[in-house]
């Protein structure tokens, strides 16, 4: 009976207003912000071809970001950044409110897929040498944007105000005190005062929720601009012959590149892939795959596992040993391991400053020409160690702390 309502001619008569109120509309719309043609340029770029299951990497990060984004914004709805009430509204949560406690799982488990995603961006970026010229900004903006996700790692394991995020808050701080000229200062800033108090847990709310944040979401737009403008580098698959090709070769590749090739200024070859596709539909489904799957895994694990919570904060519990979150069990033992006063900034403060400053001048370290891993040991055996390293530090922190 509703089926043949739908196909009588009342019915069509009674839909066609709507439908031509609703053309209209996106036809007023589109007039003046040019949906139309802003969609056809995204959607309709050029990509390369090879290796494009790993360039998905970086749409599930900014999948991945954007659920953090929203679950943050329902627990805002719950959570009260209190001393006195931070723990008792999570608590609340985890007891007698199921659909919150899902989105507090889901906010959890988005922040450690987030790490492992990212960083496995950052590995595929750097073994494919993506970041040579002309995409060396990109490259820089993408540590940045890797270290304010740890920033908001650190700042957000300490909003539960339970016993882990108490001890947590009070050795960052702490460590903070030793950083050179400045240090005590920094620490009470941060700790809103001289001892740790209800300042800290509000300061550390603000930089979670607005600092850190006010930051990242530029600096995303920025390097989705400069990608926007440079276009995927994509692995050296993608530039294989390139070296060997004429004059007269490459002008006609690069004259018959679709946008946003070629880049430029970029070296003689690398220019162009050799093979390229449209970004809709084929990136477009591998992106979705990808993105699908990553989101699926933290559905799941929040429903499974969840999000823990410990008992209250105590002052009083001088015995409580905190656990650092997973990502920063190498900087964790590095600190056990330079445990005298002098050496705490050596540990904390200057090699990581360094690894850090190396990192981001990879892309003008690196002065080989070639793409191929195996054609840039110079930075490639330092990069693998640096992994290795990162990897045995937080292997002798897991079985110092679980006495493996």
């Amino acid at each position: 009976m509703a089926q043949g309502l739908e196909r009588s001619p009342i019915a069509a008569k009674l839909t066609r207003p709507v439908s031509g109120l609703m053309a209209t509309t996106y036809r007023w719309v589109d007039e003046r912000l040019g949906v139309t043609d802003l969609m056809h340029q995204l959607l309709y770029e050029a990509v390369p071809r090879r290796g494009a299951w790993a360039y998905s990497l970086g749409s599930a990060t900014l999948i991945v970001i954007i659920l953090q984004i929203v679950t943050g914004m329902f627990l805002l709805w719950t959570y009260v950044p209190s001393t006195t009430e931070a723990w008792e509204s999570l608590n609340f949560i985890e007891h007698h409110d199921e659909f919150a406690a899902i989105v507090r799982g889901m906010h959890l488990w988005g922040a450690y897929i987030l790490f492992i995603v990212i960083g496995l961006h950052m590995v595929r970026t750097f073994v494919s040498g993506s970041y040579k010229k002309p995409r060396e900004l990109n490259w820089i903006i993408g540590v940045v944007l890797f270290l304010l996700v740890l920033g908001l790692g650190i700042t957000g394991s300490m909003l539960p105000w339970d016993q882990a995020a108490y001890w947590t808050a009070t050795v960052v701080t702490h460590v903070i005190s030793y950083f050179p000229l400045f240090g005590t200062q920094i620490e009470e800033i941060l700790r809103g005062g001289p001892q740790m108090g209800p300042a800290t847990l509000t300061r550390f709310f603000a930089i979670h929720i607005w600092l850190l944040p006010a930051l990242l979401v530029p600096m995303i737009g920025l390097h989705l601009i400069l990608l926007r403008r440079h276009g995927e580098h994509g692995s050296w698959v993608n530039y294989e012959g390139v070296e060997e090709e004429t004059e007269v070769e490459r002008s006609r590749r690069m004259a018959a590149a679709e946008a946003p090739y070629p880049a430029l200024p970029s070296d003689p070859g690398y220019a162009v892939p050799v093979d390229l596709d449209e970004f809709f539909p084929s990136q477009v489904f591998k992106d979705a795959v990808v993105s699908f799957a990553l989101v699926l895994i933290i559905f799941v694990m929040a429903i499974v596992v969840g999000a823990p919570l410990e008992r209250a904060a105590n002052p009083a519990a001088l015995n409580y040993v905190p656990t650092p979150e997973w990502f920063f069990l190498p900087l964790d033992q590095l600190l056990v391991q330079f445990p005298q006063a002098w050496m705490i900034p050596v540990g904390v403060f200057v090699v990581p400053g360094i690894g850090t400053t190396l990192l981001m001048l990879v892309p003008f370290l690196d002065r080989t020409p070639g793409r191929e891993p195996w054609r840039r040991p110079e930075v490639m055996v330092p990069g693998l160690f640096t992994v290795l390293f990162l990897v045995f530090e937080a292997m002798l922190a897991v079985g110092r702390l679980f006495n493996l």
